[in-house]
């Protein structure tokens, strides 16, 4: 017809019209699986790293118990262990109060162990009489155990007779250098490829598939943690793929990528300081917190779950005046707390008093020196400190016979012993309670002074309902993070008092300390009192604050 176009309709391009919104979701679900991979991959190889080396001690410990086995039954070792037995320790005919042991091998004669030797094969005397030496210790009739030097080798020591041990020879077995199993790299490109590749099939068919295609591709990921037999890894990688599955439904991982990018400055700041707390807290806390339900015995790592906080918890079945028990650890360092706290705001509150007075010549000279105890490395100050208690040449107990006094025995009584200590702390807390509470003196109004003593108000008068109350906002937080250092003030009571006598002075924070490093290397009981300690501050730092809130509002 006259006036229609000749020209056909144009045929639209489907793909060309698709590419506008195909593109951006394949985008954003790579995205969303990069960053669910990034977390998944640092669990998996976590989860590597304890499977591996959890075989590799038990496949040394294994091979070094059955050749100490073979020994005892004087059968060869095995070809890649080294059998030994070992003399017990016999007094020197010179010097008896010196010993020492005889070795030899499965083939050979006996020799003295230990001494100068260019023998190779003599490089490993100390080992093995040391490792007798702490058979000897022990109760039981075996002993295995991983050398700590990063070698891989593991020693295993067995009596060759049931009578006491330190009349028997013993047989030791060291097994050879060994290396856990390399990273499986290729595996790891492998199921990012597969998982990648799924969740970009899912985002193309678009919808319920995209996040279905997610969570698939994610999971991909728990397949070599599986294979591992490490579950609570793999159940944590699939708990990653259906959170952020979840949070493309809401759109959240939209409106958080959206936030970045409007925020790409003010992050560029925040992320170094971000990056520092991640590595410096935020990771050595959530180890401590994972620690605290292992327990470490002769370097190997056992799950017990809740065990040691049931054992800290319940006191350790010791009763309730035993310096072990937490509850009397706990009870201590309340008292210790209450004490210091007391003593720093009433001194440094009175001497903030003192200072403020305009009669006063030199002012400036005094609040620098009294701050001098504060600026002095605490450690420094506990030395000087515990010196100046020492019974025999310490400067208090010198004062007192100078006067006509007997000196006091320090530290060998509770009282005794917790008095240095609260001397000490309060000596180097309350310069910080005395400047704040300068600030806040110095915000006061005259004017409120002056009319009060026009209307005959008395000093007290004055301090009660002027002083007092313009005080209390500015000490509320300071007793409280005063409290907090006072609560885990470490280097007093280690260095003064050292929990003399008999642990009895001891606070939360020293007995951790001991029961990591002097009482058998209980690693995951110190994290679990760590973990503790932290709830307890966690609940002061909370109800604490709203206390303070509430009378400041008052």
């Amino acid at each position: 017809m006259i006036g229609e176009s000749a020209t056909p309709p144009a045929r639209v391009n489907r793909a060309d019209s698709t590419s506008g919104t195909r593109v951006p979701v394949l985008q954003r679900q790579l995205r969303d699986f990069a960053v669910a991979a990034a977390i998944a991959l640092l669990i998996a190889t976590v989860a590597f790293v304890a499977v591996r080396n959890t075989e590799l001690r038990a496949r040394q410990t294994e091979l070094a118990m059955r050749t100490a086995e073979a020994l005892v039954d004087w059968r060869p070792p095995l070809p890649t262990v080294r059998g030994v037995f070992v003399s017990p320790a016999l007094p020197s005919k010179k010097h008896p109060m010196l010993r020492h042991r005889r070795i030899h091998d499965y083939d050979s004669a006996w020799r003295p162990l230990g001494g100068l030797s260019m023998d190779p094969t003599h490089t490993d005397d100390k080992l093995f009489y040391d490792a007798a030496t702490r058979f000897e210790q022990l109760p039981a009739l075996e002993m295995v155990e991983m050398m700590r030097d990063g070698s891989g080798r593991a020693i295993a020591a067995k009596a060759t007779c049931t009578g006491p041990k330190k009349n028997c020879n013993v047989a030791i077995a060291l097994t050879s250098p060994a290396s856990p199993a390399p990273f499986p790299w290729l595996v790891i490109i492998g199921v990012l490829g597969l998982g990648a590749a799924i969740a970009a099939a899912g985002a193309l068919i678009g919808n319920t598939a995209a996040r279905a295609g997610m969570f698939a591709g994610v999971a991909v990921l728990a397949v070599p943690t599986m294979l591992w037999h490490a579950w609570i890894a793999a159940t944590a990688i699939l708990v990653i793929g259906a959170a952020v599955a979840l949070a493309q439904r809401i759109q959240l991982t939209d409106r958080f990528a959206t936030g970045l990018s409007k925020n790409r400055a003010a992050l560029s700041f925040v992320a170094p300081a971000g990056a520092a707390m991640l590595v410096l807290v935020a990771v050595p806390f959530a180890i401590g917190i994972f620690m605290g339900f292992y327990d470490h015995h002769a370097g190997t790592w056992t799950f017990v779950g809740i065990d040691n906080f049931v054992e800290i918890l319940s006191g350790g079945g010791r009763p309730l005046d035993d310096a072990l028990n937490f509850w009397f650890i706990l009870g201590v360092t309340v008292l210790w707390t209450l004490c210091n706290i007391v003593l720093h705001v009433s001194i440094g509150v009175a001497l903030a008093l003192l200072l403020s007075r305009k009669w006063i010549a030199g002012r400036g000279i005094f609040r620098m020196l009294l701050i001098l105890p504060w600026a002095i490395p605490n450690y420094i100050t506990a030395l000087m400190w515990k010196g100046m208690f020492n019974g025999q040449y310490g400067a208090f107990n010198s004062i007192l016979r100078a006067v006509g006094l007997d000196g006091v025995d320090w530290f060998t009584s509770w009282a005794n012993s917790f008095a240095p200590n609260v001397a000490t702390n309060t000596w180097l807390g309350f310069p910080f309670m005395m400047i704040v509470a300068l600030g806040a003196l110095e915000t006061i109004p005259r004017e409120l002074y002056e009319a009060a003593s026009v209307d005959g108000a008395s000093s007290w008068q004055r301090f009660r309902h002027i002083t007092l109350p313009h005080l209390r906002p500015a000490l509320g937080p300071a007793v409280a993070l005063g409290s907090i250092w006072t609560f885990n003030m470490f280097n007093v009571i280690y260095l003064v008092s050292a929990g003399k006598p008999g642990n009895s002075t001891n606070i939360l924070v020293t007995d951790a300390y001991r029961w990591a490093f002097e009482r058998g290397e209980r690693y995951g009981m110190a994290a679990a009192y760590g973990t503790v300690i932290f709830l307890i501050l966690l609940l002061w730092t909370v109800f604490g604050t709203r206390m303070v809130r509430r009378k400041g509002d008052e």
